[in-house]
């Protein structure tokens, strides 16, 4: 009586496909997983493209703001923990830890921002975003830009 082993090679290969889900697996999550230090990898977006058209002769007025704990840094400063609203009043380039929160950048006066910049440790390698309120998204995938009413 002759046999096939069907069951022997379903094992084999079932086993092995469990093997190289684990092991993928644990690959995926060492980018995620927390340093020896016990801190996440940071996200840091360097925005450095920065464009401003105003319609006004109004003097510029510009927010940054984080929906949850975030770092920013403005101009050639190092990131600090954002713990109040910023008001400025021209767009110099801005670092942003968006590890943890969104960062809004927001034109209170008439005209339209232009912002792009480099990603590191995001999905996002480089993005652009043009508009009144632009949104920073969390973890580095980009920007979105708010309509506001």
């Amino acid at each position: 009586m002759a046999r096939h082993g069907f069951a022997t090679r379903a094992l084999r290969g079932g086993l092995t496909a469990a093997v190289i889900a684990a092991a993928t697996g644990a690959w995926m999550s060492a980018a995620n997983s927390p340093r020896p230090d016990g801190q996440q990898k940071a996200t840091i977006v360097r925005l450095t493209d920065l464009g401003l058209e105003q319609t006004s002769q109004d003097p510029v007025r510009i927010i940054v703001y984080a929906t949850g704990p975030a770092r920013v840094g403005v101009g050639n400063a190092d990131p600090v923990p954002l713990t109040d609203t910023l008001r400025l009043s021209s767009l110099p380039a801005i670092t942003a830890d968006v590890s943890e929160a969104n960062v809004h950048v927001r034109l209170l006066t008439p005209g339209r921002l232009r912002v792009g910049g480099d990603v590191s440790g995001g999905r996002a390698i480089h993005f652009t975003a043009t508009g009144r309120h632009i949104v920073v998204l969390k973890g580095g995938v980009g920007a979105e830009t708010i309509t506001d009413p």
